[in-house]
């Protein structure tokens, strides 16, 4: 997705956060639902990001980042690193 064509109806469908085995879309969050919500230390938040299979095709064993560069919110890098534990596995939402 790059700037250019960038639709936050797209957005809102290829990243999911996940709290407490509850999911929250984009929209929701920029609707609120998210608010008043507490997070604990030590809670976990998942971000479920849906990538194209080429996309997918690329990321290799090593490390990886995303950026997401918006004139609405502040620019966002994601750095993270694929090895042999936390490759090819399924998303079991449950445990997010």
């Amino acid at each position: 997705m790059s700037k250019e064509n960038f639709n936050i109806n797209d957005l809102s469908d290829r990243i999911i956060i996940y709290h407490k085995g509850e999911s929250f879309n984009i929209n929701e969050i920029l609707e609120g639902k998210l608010s008043g919500r507490t997070i604990a230390l030590g809670d976990s938040l998942s971000i479920l990001i849906k990538l194209k299979e080429n996309t997918l095709e690329m990321l290799t064993k090593g490390t990886h980042f995303i950026k997401f560069e918006s004139k609405l919110i502040s620019n966002l890098e994601i750095f993270f690193e694929l090895d042999d534990n936390n490759m090819n596995i399924n998303f079991n939402p449950k445990n997010a």
